[in-house]
């Protein structure tokens, strides 16, 4: 999904979020937001996706105010509030009735979990951690708005390779319960984490606090970056992943911004499980309404053997 009209009044209010909620000091959120329009004013480019703009003035934030880590408190509690969730989600997934139901209730909650992304058009910066667990519940109570859940269970059935692509703390800790449940189908899962803090995405040290280090092998998708990077930022090694895995498995609407370009040039299925955060973004998929949860496959599944 490539930038459009809307775009930039997004990401700078995003910014602008963000800048309230970790810098006290007026003058030097005035002078980042300053310097974030003149970027953004002399980099805007339609052919990019709207990914590559958050990063950077995410990154100009980092930058200007010293953050190695913006919002640490807040991640590690979202962390510890997946942590929490994955044992109770784990038991509704073993008293399921039938292989279907389980993995989409497994699936339901690993796109729930994409509801604690920290930006503006997300939970915003202000989340209170003590609310979390009540809002997901809200979130899986709304349903699938597309529910290719059976054609995504066919495709994990014969699929050896799946490479996951994380998105946000917390949602981790879930996405250890479905990446589980792919390997009980007997699939290789290789999972692919941000090289650096940026907004809520998860970095390796998140994935190590869920343990998800010890389920799976890891991979860095590059630097900090929103979602995967589709430029020469992307790392070596999940150039290579994309190239061999047969199935690829998104998480988030960063990652679905990247993977509606890359998809019809990937030699695997490609699947996207995400809460959309924005009309532009729905819309792409086919919906109506800014806010949905979505298990979408955006490739078509490959014939049957």
């Amino acid at each position: 999904m490539r930038t459009g009209l809307r775009c930039p009044a997004c990401i700078l209010d995003d910014l602008r979020g963000a800048l309230e909620d970790s810098i006290p000091d007026e003058a030097l959120r005035r002078r980042i937001m300053g310097q974030a329009l003149v970027w953004l004013a002399g980099a805007l480019d339609y052919d990019r996706i709207p990914s590559y703009f958050i990063t950077r003035v995410h990154r100009l934030l980092k930058e200007q105010a010293g953050l190695a880590v913006p919002f640490r408190e807040l991640r590690r509690r979202c962390n510890e509030s997946g942590l929490r969730l994955a044992p109770l989600v784990q038991a509704r997934a073993d008293a399921a009735v039938g292989d279907l139901e389980r993995f989409r209730l497994l699936v339901q909650w690993a796109i729930a979990g994409n509801h604690l992304d920290f930006r503006t058009v997300g939970t915003g910066y202000d989340l209170a951690p003590e609310a979390i667990e009540v809002a997901l519940e809200g979130v899986i109570g709304e349903g699938l708005a597309i529910d290719d859940t059976p054609r995504l269970l066919e495709l994990v059935r014969r699929s050896p390779t799946v490479l996951y692509l994380a998105d946000n703390v917390g949602e981790i800790a879930l996405d250890a319960l479905l990446i589980a449940e792919l390997q009980r189908y007997g699939c290789a899962v290789t999972v692919a984490i941000k090289g650096g803090p940026i907004t809520s995405d998860a970095t390796l040290d998140d994935a190590r606090a869920v343990s998800l280090d010890r389920l799976a092998p890891l991979i860095l998708t590059g630097p900090d970056t929103l979602g995967i990077p589709i430029d020469e930022e992307m790392s070596p090694e999940l150039r290579q992943a994309l190239a061999r895995s047969e199935l690829v498995i998104g998480k988030g609407q960063a990652n679905y911004y990247a993977l509606s370009e890359l998809a019809s040039d990937l030699p695997g299925q490609v699947a996207c499980l995400l809460r959309t955060k924005c009309l532009p973004a729905a819309a792409g998929l086919g919906l109506s309404v800014p806010r949905a949860n979505v298990a979408a496959i955006l490739t078509r599944p490959a014939p049957g053997p």
